[in-house]
């Protein structure tokens, strides 16, 4: 958690020239729509249900699960086999759990609480997830892509960078503050 938080703190500010340009990409302006079992569902609209995990797969497809195992189960994701929890040196540091090429964004610290996750690099305005100003923890596990968090919707608004292979349990000063993700 240190060293992740320090890699956003330290590269912040001099790693704003390398981010995304801010555009205005995403979903439609009424919310994202889901597919969650047999129903769609509008994450803005109505929120989430009982959905923990939505997975973004392009800005049309966007599915949903009850369980983070579920949505793990669906992109091949086991944390028994995951190099940075089996390799981590202190085991009681809560790791948030993400798939291989993906960016995962949780509710609260630790990994905890809804999980949205994304792998297409544009910028995605949280609020038509009902995930606005709502990020605690993140993960990015993709190995050839830095992602981006801002905190107004397409990209503007201050910019953090979220290395390659890397994470935060606890987003400190920038909880709850962004708005939008290029993952």
């Amino acid at each position: 958690m240190r060293q992740s938080f320090l890699t956003v703190s330290a590269v912040a500010v001099a790693a704003m020239a390398w981010a995304p340009q801010a555009q205005a990409a995403g979903t439609s302006t009424g919310g994202a729509v889901a597919a969650y079992g047999q129903q769609q569902i509008n994450l803005k609209q109505n929120g989430w249900g009982d959905a923990r995990s939505c997975v973004v797969y392009s800005k049309s497809t966007v599915r949903c699960f009850k369980t983070h195992a579920e949505a793990d189960r669906a992109l091949g994701y086991s944390r028994a086999t995951d190099p940075l929890v089996t390799n981590a040196k202190d085991p009681s540091i809560l790791i948030p759990a993400c798939a291989s090429g993906w960016t995962c964004l949780y509710e609260h610290s630790n990994g905890g609480g809804r999980r949205l996750i994304f792998n297409d690099y544009y910028w995605h305005n949280l609020n038509e997830y009902g995930f606005d100003n709502q990020t605690s923890s993140w993960r990015n596990n993709q190995s050839d892509s830095w992602s981006w968090l801002a905190g107004g919707t397409g990209g503007n608004g201050g910019q953090i960078s979220l290395s390659t292979k890397s994470y935060s349990s606890n987003l400190g000063a920038y909880n709850d503050w962004a708005s939008s993700v290029a993952a």
